[in-house]
């Protein structure tokens, strides 16, 4: 397993599109932080520490979520996935390695995206010369939130390349998705949309008090889990099964 580990960390942190990716994400970040939030902020906000978290969160997720499915995808494309099937003696351990990589990568990286986007949300208040009034930020309920957003997200862009194999295929469904496919269900689904899996991530972050038929934060999170379960039961049966090429 360790070799599994190291061979895949060399691989999310040797390419450039891991870091141009990154890179792109974390200017976002701190452009809607410092401008939107800090310096053009209403003055005075209690939440202007926890918005920043929430937007940066909401903002970058997509980022990471293509990271992962490139962690796929370019073995498939490049044709290097042979050599990780038989540099290890099972496929299990090679789909685990490539999990626990992009958890450990998206973790780390949420951590630090947070805290560069609460300090350019600062900054963007200090220099506009507004008064950083004093700040409400639950940790106890918004760091899981914001955790488990991310790293569903990604496990979901994983899962996409997994059962795919292509860059193209993975990102069209997981942009079409969220934005084309579940809004069109909704006119059928009604109320009973809060149920679909992207419906339900998003209300992970969302506030569910501000619509009655929404999901409470951790039911959403549990539904969009059994998902996510579900998926990765199929993903693995065909990553064990399928021929390499």
């Amino acid at each position: 397993m360790t070799p599994s580990l190291r061979s895949e960390f060399r691989k999310l942190f040797t390419i450039r599109s891991t870091y141009i990716i990154s890179g792109f994400a974390l200017l976002l970040a701190g452009f809607i932080s410092f401008w939107a939030l800090g310096y053009k902020g209403e003055p005075g906000d209690h939440h202007l520490f926890m918005d920043a978290a929430k937007t940066t969160v909401q903002a970058i997720s997509l980022f990471t979520t293509i990271i992962a499915v490139l962690l796929v995808t370019h073995e498939y494309r490049y044709n290097t996935i042979m050599y990780t099937l038989t540099a290890s003696n099972s496929r299990s351990k090679a789909l685990l390695s490539k999990m626990a990589v992009v958890t450990t990568y998206v973790l780390a990286f949420t951590a630090f995206a947070v805290l560069f986007a609460v300090a350019m949300a600062w900054l963007g208040t200090t220099i506009k010369g507004n008064e950083l009034v004093t700040q409400q930020f639950f940790f106890s309920e918004i760091i899981w939130r914001l955790t488990f957003y991310m790293w569903a997200y990604a496990m979901t862009g994983l899962l996409l390349g997994v059962l795919f194999r292509h860059v193209v295929g993975a990102l069209v469904t997981l942009l079409l998705a969220p934005i084309t496919i579940e809004p069109l269900l909704g006119l059928v689904l009604k109320e009973n949309t809060k149920y679909l899996p992207f419906s339900a991530i998003e209300q992970v972050i969302g506030n569910p008090m501000m619509l009655s038929s929404s999901l409470a934060y951790n039911k959403a999170a549990m539904l969009f889990g059994v998902y996510l379960a579900a998926g990765w039961l199929i993903a693995w049966f065909l990553f064990s099964r399928r021929d390499a090429n």
